[in-house]
């Protein structure tokens, strides 16, 4: 695999960009803050996105923040890659808002997306999919980030374990060791335990639990109905043999009862008229019998739940229109500073003033220059000549004519020479200091000054104060707007959270709101109180019927003028029929209510029976993934063992190349790697050597393990070698040269360090500045 251009429209501090990369060794220079880190954080966001792995939902790494653009608008790019005889593009877009991946043939320009693994939780296509590539690998293998080490924390240990050891099968049989694994870890946490109240297992103990307890209600309650049964019927009997009593004697009352017969009948055939009314409104308004007040409260409990989420967004849509709003103020401000500066820089015009503040001291330095050897040499001159002067006027020099004449003369004419000397020296040193002022100096201060259209030195102080103060400012509004923008995402981000939120609720609201077949709360609630009114009509509906059981029972046959049958008069004992009847009546309730709710015990009993062979499927489901997971465990370690001599020789090779002193490595079964003592021949942890030793060591882990896991993916490194001496410095790069006769290398660095030892080892490379 090769990666051929990256195109950064807009990723951290690069805008519209573009990087061509060679086979082999790519060597890419710049010095700090140029932006190393961040091209090589691209290049990893283009084939993986900026998303926290193991998770159930997208969630967003701490990476997508730290390198998103000032300006959120855009924040893109696209990566050429060659793998297989195709050359593949990926374009992406890494804003939440749009985020998504288009994967081209870039041949034919042909979407080729679905040729791709897709992956549902951040429900993209994977460009390295196809590959066993994973973000967690690539980080702790390919892809060496400056100092870090990660390869040793939790998760990602066992991935790249996992993958390690699925390169390795001999056996024929492609195993994915991770995908099983998180299968039946996924199946084990769908099942669930049993102390897990919503787990599917908890859920089926929990529900034979309460079946358990509600049986002994059914059975209590289903006795407690037997016997009400056996009170009825002796009841009912009773009341037959009564009713064969008042049949004799009631025809010595027929006439006697006629009157009260009749009088029955009015209110009983009033009672029937009013029920048959009332049946028919019942039966109308049957269909509101399931609203209650109770699923009312439950309907606007979820819409008062969205309400308030809605107002918690439109708070969250006003603190982002004030952001925005305070952000395009800060912007203006930047603009008006920028503008004063009339199109110069802080650091031009810094240049200029420390240029002219040298010209101004260099000024006074010719001001004050002199010839001073000549002044000296004319000055001591002088003074000789007028001592020797002085020596022949006092007569010092003996009694010898000639000598005070000779003394005298001699004296005369130093004294002439010092002073002609003397003048001479102050006269080319005033000529000389007017020529440099003239042709030299002060030129240079005025076009200083006339280039900010400033008419003097102090002038020019209060310019640069100003300039200096306004650039303090800009950088403070700079900072006041990098953390807005921090704010607006934020704000963004919690806005997403609760619009998914609040569509979920009212989703449901509008669900339940169709299984009722209701349009709002409000048609609902009118159906409540049609509800409350059925459940009245039922009551008098109801309680007629109890007083029309009771008028029936007082009354006994008969018949009326038209010979037509009429209903019997009461009898003698009608008292104690009543009486009897309220009795079966009232067991009859009571059995009734017993049963109301309550299924059989036996249909009880079977769903219990049902709900334990269940809960019994599940436990052995979840044995048998133990069970599964124990096997896979051997066969990882049994794996282990096969290969991890392979591979400690592999690593064990490029570390004594490297260091020519440590020649063993172990890796462990958790892929935790160890050195051995040359002294001792002990194992000795990485994290016991010192800090360059274990960067070398971490080298040649990576080494080993990336050639063993893939051979296709480039190798990029970040500074790798900052804390290597010059010898072993020259060992990894003679390494990574033979490497990249095999693969691609990508070497980020700030030292021309590397590119002295490369262009000595006579490597071939391709540089890169930044």
């Amino acid at each position: 695999m090769q990666i051929k251009t990256l195109s950064i429209k807009a990723f951290g501090k690069f805008k519209d960009q573009t990087l061509t990369l060679k086979p082999g060794l790519n060597l890419i220079y710049g010095k700090n803050e140029a932006g190393k880190t961040t091209v090589q954080t691209f290049i990893q966001g283009m084939f993986f996105g900026f998303y926290k792995p193991y998770r159930k939902k997208k969630t967003y790494s701490e990476e997508y923040e730290k390198y998103m653009p000032w300006n959120q608008f855009d924040y893109s790019g696209a990566l050429v890659y060659e793998m297989d005889d195709r050359e593949i593009r990926l374009e992406r877009n890494f804003l939440r808002a749009k985020d998504s991946l288009f994967i081209y043939d870039n041949r034919t320009g042909k979407i080729i997306n679905d040729q791709f693994k897709y992956d549902g939780v951040i429900r993209q296509h994977l460009p390295l999919g196809n590959t066993g590539m994973t973000t967690v690998v690539y980080n702790n293998t390919v892809n060496m980030r400056q100092n870090l080490h990660d390869y040793e924390s939790g998760n990602h240990q066992d991935e790249i374990r996992d993958s390690y050891i699925e390169m390795q099968n001999s056996s024929g049989i492609e195993i994915n060791f991770k995908g099983i694994v998180r299968r039946l870890e996924e199946k084990k946490n769908q099942i669930g335990r049993s102390g897990q109240s919503k787990s599917r297992i908890g859920t089926a103990i929990r529900e034979r639990d309460e079946l358990k307890e509600l049986l002994k209600e059914a059975e209590a309650a289903y006795a407690k109905v037997a016997e009400n049964q056996e009170k009825i019927t002796r009841n009912q009997k009773i009341m037959k043999r009564i009713e064969a009593e008042n049949e004799y004697l009631s025809q010595e009352s027929v006439v006697k009862r006629k009157k009260e017969l009749l009088q029955s009948y009015e209110k009983i055939n009033k009672l029937e008229k009013e029920n048959n009314r009332l049946s028919k409104i019942i039966k109308e308004d049957q269909v509101f019998e399931d609203y209650s007040y109770k699923i009312l409260e439950g309907l606007k409990a979820i819409k008062n739940q969205g309400e308030r989420l809605g107002d918690q967004m439109d708070y969250i849509e006003k603190e982002m229109a004030d952001a925005s709003e305070h952000l395009k103020a800060i912007r203006q401000k930047e603009a008006a500073k920028r503008s004063a500066l009339a199109g110069h820089t802080l650091e031009g015009i810094t240049e200029d003033y420390e240029l002219y503040k040298k010209e101004q001291g260099e000024v006074e330095a010719v001001d004050k220059k002199s010839n001073i050897v000549i002044n000296i040499i004319a000055t001591l001159v002088t003074l000789v000549g007028m001592g020797l002067v002085g020596l022949a006027n006092m007569g010092l020099m003996g009694s010898n004519q000639g000598i005070e004449n000779l003394s005298l003369t001699l004296g005369v004419t130093l004294a002439i020479v010092g002073v002609v000397g003397l003048s001479f020296g102050v006269s080319a040193t005033l000529k000389k200091r007017q020529i440099l002022r003239e042709k030299q100096l002060i030129p240079i201060q005025d076009e200083i000054l006339a280039k900010y259209q400033l008419k003097d030195g102090p002038s020019f102080d209060s310019f640069y104060k100003k300039v200096v103060r306004n650039q303090k400012e800009l950088e403070q509004l700079q900072n006041e707007g990098e953390l807005i923008i921090v704010q607006h995402s934020r704000h963004q981000a919690g806005y997403e959270v609760l619009f998914e939120q609040r569509r979920g609720i009212m989703r449901e609201l509008d669900k339940k709101l169709a299984q009722y077949e209701v349009k709002d709360i409000a048609e609902y609630s009118e159906r409540c109180e049609k509800a409350q009114q059925l459940e009245e009509l039922k009551i008098r509906f109801n309680g007629n019927l109890r007083l029309l059981e009771n008028l029936l029972e007082t009354v006994n046959g008969g018949k009326t003028d038209d010979g037509q049958a009429v209903w019997h008069k009461a009898s003698p004992k009608s008292e104690e029929l009543l009486s009897l009847g309220k009795e079966i009546a009232r067991l009859e309730g009571e059995n009734n209510a017993l049963t109301d709710g309550i299924g059989l015990p036996v249909e009880i009993q079977e769903t219990i029976k049902s709900l334990d062979a269940q809960i019994q499927t599940f436990d052995t489901e979840i044995q048998a993934c133990n069970a599964a997971l124990e096997v896979l465990e051997t066969i990882q370690q049994d794996c282990h063992l096969e290969s991890a001599p392979e591979l400690n020789k592999n690593i064990g090779a490029v570390l004594e190349t490297i260091t020519q002193h440590y020649k063993g490595v172990k890796i462990d079964e958790a892929m935790k790697l160890k050195v051995v003592d040359p002294k001792g021949g002990d194992f000795k942890d990485a994290e016991q050597l010192s800090a360059g030793t274990m960067d070398q060591v971490h080298f040649a882990f990576r080494y080993g393990i990336g050639e063993r896991i893939s051979h296709e993916m480039p190798f990029i490194l970040d500074e790798p070698f900052v804390r290597y001496d010059k010898q072993r410095k020259t060992e990894a790069l003679k390494l990574l040269c033979e490497l990249s006769s095999k693969r691609q290398i990508i070497l980020f660095t700030c030292d021309d360090d590397e590119e002295k030892l490369l262009k000595s080892l006579g490597a071939a490379y391709h540089k890169i500045n930044l």
